[in-house]
């Protein structure tokens, strides 16, 4: 069974789930998210077998999606979702995951030579230097700030500045990491190890910026599937989202702009300093 399978990767919380709603959108293509299991990759530095476990769940999930009419994903009743995290919060104030992972129905026609794409950020992170030889790939990225800026109000890990997929496959990153001690230094380093792996293996424009993404309607995504040209979504940026806290993305922002980074690569330092200015400009909320 042949056809064309496709990873995803890409910084947590930038818009890799919403790129596999879109691509859903494309005729013969299925895009799924999240369906692997981080911990039955390989964790010796194996590259060969890295890559013979991912193509091995391509071909699973190619057979089951034509002959059974389901695949493995993280998904809301059904459907990959364009967020998988929701406004209910946890008692510590964090926003709740939407996900859970199943068999999803598929109800749209597929050939047998459709399009299978498949993200997971931190593992195909981690693995990025063997799945390139063997699969067309491509990364999302977002503004360095409204990256960071979400995590610190998600019920994910990412929000005490760690990638546990990624940790268990790189140990650079890992070490990195235990470096430092407080969340904000982690998250730091934990961004800048992202964009060091994208720029290092990923040709520029496989490096898709979430902005564009929404700011096309989705048709940005046509590099990764030539039908997305016909996508004309209308889609909202959420760079200054109400729900990240304003003083605490001040903060942040004046962390990043003091210091160096791989992700200032692929983001101006202007691109922070606006989302501030705008930031500045929100009035302060007044407790009760």
């Amino acid at each position: 069974m042949s056809g064309l399978d496709i990873l995803i990767t890409g910084t947590p919380r930038s818009g890799t789930t919403l790129t596999c709603h879109l691509l859903n959108m494309v005729p013969d293509t299925l895009a799924l998210h999240e369906p692997m299991q981080p911990k039955k990759w390989p964790k010796v530095d194996d590259p060969e077998a890295r890559v013979a476990v991912v193509a091995r769940f391509c071909a699973e999930q190619r057979h089951m999606a034509l002959v059974e009419g389901r695949a493995i994903s993280k998904n809301v009743e059904g459907q990959v979702p364009d967020n998988p995290v929701g406004m209910e919060r946890t008692s510590a104030g964090l926003r709740k995951s939407l996900v859970s992972k199943g068999y999803i129905p598929i109800t749209k026609p597929l050939s047998e030579n459709f399009a299978l794409v498949i993200k997971h950020n931190s593992g195909f992170t981690a693995m990025l230097g063997a799945l390139v030889e063997r699969f067309p790939m491509f990364a999302v990225i977002r503004n360095p700030l409204a990256t960071i800026g979400s995590w610190t109000t998600v019920a994910f890990q990412a929000h005490d500045g760690h990638a546990p997929a990624g940790e268990r496959l790189a140990p650079d990153l890992e070490q990195r990491l235990s470096r430092f001690e407080s969340a904000l230094d982690r998250q730091i380093a934990m961004l800048d190890w992202f964009h060091e792996q994208f720029l290092r293996y990923l040709p520029g424009d496989r490096i898709i910026k979430y902005e564009d993404i929404v700011s096309s309607g989705g048709t940005r995504l046509s590099i990764v599937r030539p039908g997305a040209a016909a996508l004309a979504e209308p889609l909202v940026e959420r760079n200054l989202s109400d729900t990240y806290d304003r003083d605490q993305l001040l903060r942040i922002g004046e962390r990043l702009l003091a210091g160096d980074g791989a992700f200032w690569s692929t983001y101006d330092r202007n691109d922070v300093v606006s989302l501030l200015e705008g930031l500045a400009q929100r009035p302060v909320e007044k407790s009760s």
